[in-house]
């Protein structure tokens, strides 16, 4: 599937298919994350995250992949 431009953390869910807690307790506090892909229109809570590049992010700097466990 191609997914292209922002979904909300909601959406983000499905599109990802990575866990809701996960991505609450391992990607959102990642600061390096939210600067690279979350956004937010004016002063709301609402968060939007760019799809394609933060699923490359937490690709190749939030999984670990099993050969280094």
């Amino acid at each position: 599937m191609e997914f292209i431009g922002f979904a909300d953390a909601k959406a983000f869910v499905e599109i990802s298919g990575i866990s809701r807690d996960d991505l609450e307790s391992k990607v959102y506090p990642n600061k390096e994350f939210q600067e690279a892909c979350m956004y937010r229109f004016g002063k709301g809570n609402k968060r939007y995250i760019k799809v394609r590049p933060a699923i490359d992010f937490i690709e190749q700097h939030i999984f670990i992949k099993e050969t280094n466990l």
